[in-house]
């Protein structure tokens, strides 16, 4: 799961808490879908646990990075 910085948008990873740049603290990035395939898409929020876009079908950005992950392993 990615951080956000509000101020710069930076992106982190989960380990840090606040922006390196600004001295912000972070805040969770949204889970979106993945692909934005459509115009609907770009305005979807999911819940944490939801897995794909009720759109399009594509992985959400958090179940993404939960796949992406487990490949590295």
């Amino acid at each position: 799961m990615k951080k956000i910085c509000p101020t710069c948008k930076r992106e982190y990873r989960s380990i840090e808490n606040f922006c390196t740049k600004c001295g912000i603290e972070l805040v969770k990035e949204q889970n979106k879908c993945s692909e934005m395939r459509t115009e609907l898409c770009k305005t979807m929020i999911f819940a944490d646990e939801d897995m794909y876009c009720s759109i399009c079908g594509a992985p959400t950005t958090y179940w993404k990075d939960e796949i992406e992950g487990r490949k590295r392993w």
